[in-house]
């Protein structure tokens, strides 16, 4: 991958990345035009020299600029292909069966609102987004890989992973529960404190589908995992809490009461557990949002403007400061 001016700049605003190497491009005094504006008979053309001024003063622009660069690379060592392409429309197929079965005939009003507040005009432009989220995972878990033993000590330093399970009585309304829900509750807090194992108790009265089956079991969780999103934020801060073989009092969550447990905190074990399962969902991935700098830096690329490459290094040298200074002063 070689990297340039023109090529930076004609991301950043949308135009084709292949303006630069092709021979209809137009140039005026040495400058990429990128654009030509016509007023009063008078054109005035737009440089990509400019552009790339005005979009490295200020800091969001650096940000928008380095992920445009790290698209170019994604697109250079990662392109896009079905697998990913597949992933994306599963996902979508996913969301819009959500809805349907949330909001019936309002479905597609209530996906189109949702979408428009959060930056897109159409469904196919969120499928378009995802496409490009499932390949920057899978770039970035080719780093991950052949960087596992350094990633997973920062991620176990940094993110307190643990293994731990979870019971739920649902609740309709956790501030008046009927007495069926009060009953089940009183029953399950006894058998906390009986002899009865954590994981058959949650086997057999648990109302968490996801885990029940599991005996609760959640697998790895940790302080980027979001659980509380789920369950609610007291339940993520108390599994955070405990200490391996401990058991929680029952804690108030989002629809219904918790009981967590904790049942392993150890390194190998964790590492062992991660490293069987390998994949674009693992946390090894999203624990660190400065990841993809770093994984950035693992590759040689090359520059053909001194501009660009000490303005990129400059951006990346930013960020891994803020990563030290957020993390206490330590990598």
């Amino acid at each position: 991958m070689k990297l340039g001016k023109c090529a930076a700049a004609l991301v950043v605003t949308s135009f084709l990345l292949t303006g630069c190497g092709n021979s209809k491009t137009v140039k005026e005094d040495g400058k990429y035009v990128v654009a030509s504006l016509s007023k009063n008979k008078k054109d005035k053309n737009i440089f990509a020299d400019d552009i790339f001024k005005d979009i490295t003063n200020t800091n969001s622009g650096k940000s928008v600029y380095f992920e445009a660069v790290l698209q170019q690379l994604m697109d250079d060592k990662f392109p896009i292909d079905s697998d990913m392409k597949t992933d994306a429309n599963r996902t979508v197929d996913q969301i819009k069966a959500y809805y349907e079965n949330q909001y019936g005939d309002n479905a597609e009003e209530q996906l189109n609102t949702i979408l428009s507040s959060s930056g897109y005009s159409s469904l196919d432009a969120y499928r378009e987004a995802m496409v490009k989220a499932y390949q920057k995972s899978n770039f970035l878990l080719d780093y991950v890989k052949k960087n596992f033993d350094k990633t997973f000590d920062d991620y176990y330093t940094q993110a307190s992973p643990r293994e731990a399970s979870i019971i739920k009585v649902a609740m309709a309304d956790v501030e008046n529960p009927t007495e069926t829900e009060s009953t089940k509750l009183n029953e399950v807090t006894a058998l906390i404190s009986s002899s009865k194992s954590f994981g058959d108790i949650a086997k057999d009265y648990s109302d968490d589908t996801t885990t029940k089956m599991n005996k609760g079991g959640l697998g790895v969780v940790d302080s980027t995992t979001g659980i509380s999103n789920i369950y609610g934020k007291d339940v993520e801060t108390k599994i955070l809490a405990l200490n391996p073989g401990e058991t929680s009092e029952v804690i108030k969550g989002n629809d219904g009461y918790y009981f967590v447990c904790v049942t392993s905190t150890d390194k190998e074990a964790i590492k062992k557990v991660i490293k069987k399962d390998l994949s674009i969902d693992s946390p090894l991935l999203a624990y660190d949002m400065y990841l993809p700098y770093i994984a950035y830096q693992s590759y040689d690329v090359k520059y053909s403007d001194k501009d660009v490459k000490k303005l990129v290094n400059g951006i990346i040298d930013e960020a891994l400061k803020e990563r030290e200074t957020n993390r206490g002063g330590t990598e």
